[in-house]
């Protein structure tokens, strides 16, 4: 008895083990995105040529995030990204560490020297950071605000929606005239789940919408995923993930379009499987 009791928790240790190196394995995720009605690439006549490239990445948790600020940074500066925007979760469990800002700031420091800015939504975790922690982590801080860019002509418009800390306060709201901007408007939040606070656009294919593209965070892919999404039905109560089987990835909903991070970091354990934690390098074809 007692040696099938050791296997076993060699076995355990062994499988451990595993979903830590998995975790570590952070993938850049690279990938184009023609945000017209489709969602295909617009022909010659429509097409403008002009190209946005966002770096983007979520749910670092502090200690949760196994690669260095640096290696993160060295993607985005690599592939040329026009701005990096962060998804929320930058600290854990609502405690505020210092070594909770390290990741940010020296994000932020690397990427300033090649003049890219940082922009950041608040997550679940982050109610105890003020925007002058953000300021002084050297990002930009958007709470139902919005910033027009500009970059070799190309314009965009970002706007930053504030989390509701999991029903513990009133979502946040998109501006009225980010939402008549005349371009692309790119829309950052940290739990996917706001979108159920927005009128159903699934019939109303003529109507604009308050956005064209979401970013968005929080689900993890799961990070420990389950058979048949079981890590939503018995552990979370995200609505998205349980009820439309959305985890992460590009996503159609309601009539809106964007993306979901797995996250670069990890909650409860640095531990994940079948949910790999990753950053993005978003190509926009305007």
């Amino acid at each position: 008895m007692l040696k099938y009791l050791i296997a076993l928790v060699i076995l355990g240790a062994v499988c451990f083990l595993a979903m830590v190196i998995y975790a570590a394995c952070v993938r850049v995720d690279k990938r184009d995105i023609f945000p017209n009605e489709d969602g295909s690439a617009p022909d010659s006549s429509s097409k403008s040529g002009k190209t946005v490239t966002v770096g983007f990445f979520s749910d670092t948790h502090g200690f949760g995030c196994l690669r260095s600020p640096s290696w993160i940074a060295r993607h985005f500066l690599e592939n040329h990204c026009d701005v990096v925007l962060f998804g929320g979760d930058c600290v854990h469990r609502r405690k505020v560490r210092r070594a909770d800002k390290k990741m940010l700031t020296e994000v932020s420091s690397l990427l300033k020297k090649e003049n890219i800015e940082l922009f950041a939504v608040y997550g679940n975790h982050d109610w105890q950071l003020e925007p002058s922690d953000y300021e002084k982590m050297g990002a930009t801080l958007l709470i139902d605000s919005w910033r027009e860019l500009s970059f070799s002509g190309a314009k965009i418009a970002v706007c930053g929606v504030a989390d509701n800390q999991r029903g513990e306060r009133p979502w946040g709201h998109i501006p009225s005239d980010f939402s008549a901007y005349d371009g692309f408007r790119l829309l950052l939040v940290h739990n996917p789940d706001y979108l159920y606070e927005l009128p159903d656009m699934s019939a109303k294919t003529s109507d604009r919408k308050a956005f064209d593209y979401l970013l968005a965070g929080h689900l993890h892919g799961g990070q420990v995923h389950l058979p048949g999404n079981l890590e939503f039905v018995f552990f979370r109560e995200d609505r998205l993930a349980g009820e439309a089987k959305i985890l992460g990835g590009p996503f159609s909903f309601h009539g809106y379009k964007g993306l979901i991070s797995n996250g670069a970091g990890n909650g409860f354990l640095p531990i994940r499987f079948c949910a790999r934690a990753e950053i993005h390098i978003l190509r926009f074809h305007l």
